[in-house]
């Protein structure tokens, strides 16, 4: 194939390898070098500043983000009396890990065998003590509630959630503007004032004047290991601690270990669990999810070849491996019924870990431990140390389970009851205070 020259005298062709895909088709076109119709292009936007538009809003609460946490925060913010408005970079249910949940915890006092106290001095034995037991026992108290209400609005009835996430919205009136991503948050004095950012399909500035904020977006990381998510931005905690926020849980990775083949196939790497209806999850307090397998793919290192769920390899505890507590063995750990409606093997992995096929450890951006790493709690209505701030979900670093995974479903249902929480608690907090004056000259410095 003839190849054209560019000014340096490089081939294109040679000028793309050396600079790099998206990377080299931008500095080709700065030169003014065209591809050619047979090769890739890039979608390189001419964007005039100056005739950028913008859009004012103004609300009590604002939530960012729209998956379970997000959702619980802004019904019952809402319900509470409180103007909220929620605004998500994706679509409503369908961003970050809360579509890929599909199992979620539920406590009911009525039906198990130990009482909340057991509960929460078992979740810190297996945690061996890294856990906040405020809010491991805030896991337990309200996760049957927010089940209940996830029933009556269909959450369980659709493998999909946008329709059980809207009901409740469309109900109250609950305004939610998508597809904006936001990047800063605003502060004004020592509080919150609002956040800005814009919108991916016209580039309008969105500047929200808010009393209070309440960042529902998910964690993730760069980690030697995680599960891949395809839309974890990794950026609330960062927003976050540009304003002040306290931060934490850098250290703590994700159980969930990657796959050797198309390592980046989120959708693939959860062996269909996307496509199945959510179900309820009960007690059923793990130790030996995800770390020890990822230990196992770190030592045994290649793809591992997993044993039947429930017994032998992932599950088998790895002679010089980490330390197991006794009462979490095997042959004693007590199980909980497994997502989906009850089918499926209780003791087997939770859903996206290994189900057979080549899983090592080893993959990079991903998600975190869940409620492990974000914006550290000053008290248990999910506060930050900045007046008017707050996160729930995996955006706070609540140590509901401590530094490990102990429940499957107690993500989802940790996330549910703290969107509440920080809700009611963010509610409380705007009857106090007055919308913040934002300054002409921020909103511009950060457009």
């Amino acid at each position: 194939m003839k190849t054209e020259e560019c000014g340096s005298g490089v081939s294109r062709r040679n000028f793309m390898a050396i600079a790099g895909g998206a990377a080299g088709l931008a500095a080709m076109a700065a030169l003014g070098v065209a591809t050619m119709e047979s090769e890739s292009q890039a979608n390189i936007r001419q964007i005039d500043v100056d005739s950028m538009t913008s859009q004012e809003h103004e609300t009590d609460i604002l939530v960012v983000g729209s998956g379970i946490a997000g959702l619980f925060a802004a019904v019952k913010g809402h319900d509470v009396g409180a103007k909220v408005l929620m605004v998500s970079k994706g679509r409503l249910g369908s961003s970050g890990q809360t579509p890929f949940a599909k199992g979620i915890f539920a406590f009911d006092p009525a039906k198990e065998e130990m009482s909340v106290d057991q509960f929460v001095a078992a979740v810190s034995r297996s945690a061996l003590g890294t856990n906040n037991p405020v809010f491991t026992r805030q896991l337990a108290e309200h996760s049957l509630e927010r089940v209940k209400e996830l029933r009556e609005w269909g959450f369980f009835a659709s493998p999909l959630y946008f329709n059980a996430f809207n009901k409740p919205l469309e109900e109250r009136n609950i305004p939610v503007i998508e597809r904006v991503m936001i990047t800063h948050l605003i502060k004004e004095g020592d509080r919150i004032a609002g956040a800005a950012g814009f919108s991916f399909d016209d580039g309008t500035i969105h500047t929200f004047r808010a009393k209070s904020v309440i960042l529902c977006c998910g964690a993730g990381g760069f980690k030697p290991n995680g599960f891949p998510i395809c839309d974890l931005t990794h950026d609330g905690t960062v927003m976050a601690y540009k304003v002040g926020a306290k931060v934490t849980g850098k250290e703590w990775n994700d159980g969930h270990s990657g796959k050797s083949d198309n390592a980046a196939d989120c959708y693939g790497g959860w062996h269909g669990m996307f496509d199945r209806k959510p179900g309820v999850t009960g007690v059923g307090i793990r130790h030996d999810l995800g770390m020890e397998m990822n230990y196992r793919a770190y030592v045994k290192g290649g793809p591992l070849a997993m044993g039947p769920p429930g017994r032998g390899g992932d599950q088998e505890k790895i002679s010089g491996g980490p330390s197991r507590p006794a009462e979490f063995s095997e042959n004693k750990r007590r199980p909980g019924p497994p997502p989906g409606g009850g089918k499926g093997r209780p003791n087997g992995p939770p859903p996206g870990m290994a189900h057979g096929g080549s899983s090592v450890g080893g993959s990079s951006a991903g998600m975190s431990i869940h409620k492990a790493e974000g914006l550290v709690p000053i008290n248990a209505e999910c506060a930050s140390n900045v007046p008017g701030l707050y996160a729930a979900g995996d955006a706070l670093g609540s140590y509901m389970a401590g530094g490990i995974y102990t429940q499957i479903g107690s993500s989802l249902a940790g996330s549910a009851v703290q969107g509440a929480v920080a809700s009611q608690a963010a509610a409380k907090y705007c009857q106090k205070v007055a919308l913040a004056a934002i300054p002409k000259a921020k909103q511009k410095t950060i457009e």
